[in-house]
């Protein structure tokens, strides 16, 4: 059996958390995700960073712990999201969110401030829509295809969606996925020309030009930077 050794250099906390939050904790395979989410969010180095399922599954050293199976894993690692939502340690989604590989954030004040900026856009979209029923969502279009939202993100989505309509949204962050090119000052640089431009339909003949045109010329710098 390995030795185990810890090295306190690396280990990190306060009384506070330890009192206030640990302390509360009566679930050691809650106590286990949370810490590991923990963890996490700080290799981000963003406290509004958001967090999936695949996020730790992405560790096997970790969730190998948590079941024998890869299923037993992710039932565990669930169970143990659900009793820090519940705990309120984490917020931004409800738990079928969450199973279909959703968002969530650490209750921390910045990420606090991202689950509510999520909250208000997902009822944004709802009300624009005429009733309560799920509508096209522009942060969860731009966490599922291009990366984390963080409360800047957030920001500029919502000033381009006063902008653009959300179908050229939609196909800019469509064709950034195609090109392999997920960054938010690509899908900026096609906004703006068919903006100046004008932007026609296309349909899927004209495939391979579309991609030289959005893989060269103007928007290569963007590919290439």
């Amino acid at each position: 059996m390995r030795e185990k050794r810890m090295d306190l250099n690396e280990v990190h906390f306060n009384l506070a958390f330890l009192t206030e939050n640990v302390a509360e904790i009566t679930d050691l395979l809650q106590l286990k995700v949370l810490l590991f989410a923990i963890w996490l969010v700080q290799q981000s180095g963003d406290d509004a960073n958001a967090l999936r399922l695949a996020d730790f599954f992405t560790y096997p050293e970790f969730t190998d712990t948590l079941g024998d199976t890869s299923n037993a894993a992710r039932e565990n690692l669930l169970k143990g999201i659900e009793a820090n939502l519940a705990s309120e340690f984490i917020t931004g989604n409800d738990m079928d969110a969450i199973r279909r590989g959703g968002p969530f954030y650490l209750r921390t004040a910045r990420g606090s401030q991202a689950a509510q900026l999520l909250a208000e856009q997902e009822e944004s979209t709802a009300h624009a829509s005429g009733d309560h029923s799920a509508g096209p969502n522009l942060y969860r279009l731009y966490e599922e295809n291009i990366g984390p939202l963080t409360p800047l993100m957030a920001d500029e989505l919502k000033e381009a969606e006063k902008e653009y309509p959300f179908a050229w949204l939609e196909e800019a962050i469509h064709i950034a996925v195609v090109n392999n090119v997920r960054r938010w000052r690509y899908i900026q640089a096609i906004l703006k020309s068919w903006k100046e431009e004008g932007r026609n339909g296309r349909d899927q003949r004209n495939a391979e030009t579309d991609y030289q045109q959005y893989t060269q010329g103007k928007y290569g710098k963007f590919i290439r930077n």
